[in-house]
């Protein structure tokens, strides 16, 4: 099989794209921006990390149903040009079924310089199948979230359970994000194949709770404010 024409499938130019992406549409909404920028994000961090087993991951090993466990594996960026980023654990590699279909779910809270808040979830499906999935469809019980597609790779590596990989952003208004901190999320997205995901209450707890530590606003170029 071959690789998608339209996205490069290694890491440095995938990010390449992504950040060249996010700078020719500076004047689209600010949600488009905040997902790109933790892309872009993602994509560096894999770059200068071996993959990870699920049963060896520090996922696997904390309880899920705990907000504080949960923030011990919280992540933060800040950037000058697109403000905080708050985002993680991965969420993929809670459970083994899960990890099979998808190589990353990550919750994230985004603050531009504005002090505007966005909320993502950004989900990264790795699948062995006879053809893509193609995710296109997000329902909760309250109804439709909006899908962003990013990108789609054939034969991302030798493993069976990798051979088609498609990244996908949900945004989150913050009702529906405030609304799963108390209910949890029952996620169901749909394609050429349908998925739930189930993500508890607590992880949207402990990521409204969470706040970067004084050394990451220190580590600002200086003068940058937010």
């Amino acid at each position: 099989m071959g690789k998608s024409a339209s996205i490069p499938t290694t890491k440095k130019s995938t990010r390449q794209v992504l950040i060249n992406t996010m700078e020719s549409h500076m004047k689209i909404i600010p949600q488009i921006l905040a997902l790109l920028a933790l892309a872009s994000l993602q994509v560096h961090a894999g770059s200068n990390s071996e993959p990870v087993s699920q049963e060896s991951s520090k996922e696997a090993k904390i309880n899920w149903q705990s907000p504080e466990e949960i923030s011990t594996l919280i992540e933060y960026k800040m950037d000058p040009v697109n403000g905080e980023i708050t985002y993680g654990p991965n969420f993929a590699l809670s459970e083994k079924k899960l990890s099979e279909n998808f190589s990353e779910i990550y919750l994230v809270r985004a603050v531009d310089l504005e002090g505007e808040d966005q909320y993502i979830l950004y989900v990264t499906a790795q699948y062995n199948d006879e053809g893509w999935r193609s995710y296109s469809k997000a329902t909760t019980k309250d109804g439709e979230l909006r899908l962003v597609p990013m990108s789609k790779d054939e034969n991302v590596c030798e493993a069976a359970n990798c051979r088609y990989e498609e990244r996908i952003a949900l945004p989150i208004s913050f009702i529906n994000f405030f609304d799963s901190a108390n209910m949890g999320m029952d996620l169901t997205i749909t394609g050429n194949r349908t998925y739930q995901i189930k993500l508890p209450s607590s992880y949207f707890k402990a990521i409204l709770n969470a706040a970067p530590d004084d050394e990451v606003y220190e580590n600002l170029p200086k003068g940058q404010k937010i």
